[in-house]
């Protein structure tokens, strides 16, 4: 009597990784003579290893699929690929109402939900605040128009992968 071990799959603990870098699957098979692979295999420099490359450009979960090849049967594990977006800050807007760059658009901001965001004037005066990015800033303070000119932001993305980012915007009316 032979007694075969039953597959199981482990797909190996969640993966964060920033736009454009790639990470490393940790996945494990057990059991007798069995096969493996991964789905999607979508952004995976090979779907048929346990170890492979992945560098997807959205938030991915990847299921490891383990086959006993003696028909014990097939197990599966999953692991989240959590992909942290590069943000882009422009330096200027023009909030004049004509429907073109009225508001200061952060490209890829909501994708960070806990982040803050700070504007400060010259003179150090805290302007706008927010947390996450539901709504983009229009260039007012109290509900009325700042002057043209240069302010200063503070943006913490709430992530160890970025430090805090911080600069400078011009409105231009």
């Amino acid at each position: 009597i032979n007694i075969w071990k039953k597959p199981k799959a482990m797909a190996g603990p969640d993966k964060r990784m920033r736009e454009g870098e790639t990470v490393s699957l940790e996945g494990a098979a057990a059991g007798t003579q069995v096969d493996y692979f991964w789905t999607p295999a979508s952004w995976l420099n090979d779907a048929s290893s346990l170890t492979p490359q992945s560098g997807p450009v959205n938030n991915t979960t990847y299921t490891l699929h383990v086959v006993s090849a003696l028909g014990c049967g097939t197990s599966t594990d999953d692991v989240f690929v959590r992909v942290y977006k590069q943000v882009k800050i422009p330096n200027a807007f023009s909030p004049n109402g004509d429907g073109i760059n009225d508001d200061w658009k952060i490209t890829n901001l909501i994708t960070y939900p806990e982040a803050t965001v700070q504007v400060f004037n010259r003179f150090g005066q805290k302007v706008f605040e927010s947390r996450g990015y539901n709504r983009a800033w229009n260039g007012t303070y109290n509900n009325l128009p700042l002057p043209v000119g240069t302010y200063y932001y503070v943006i913490d993305l709430k992530t160890e992968f970025f430090p805090q980012l911080t600069g400078w915007v011009f409105i231009v009316r």
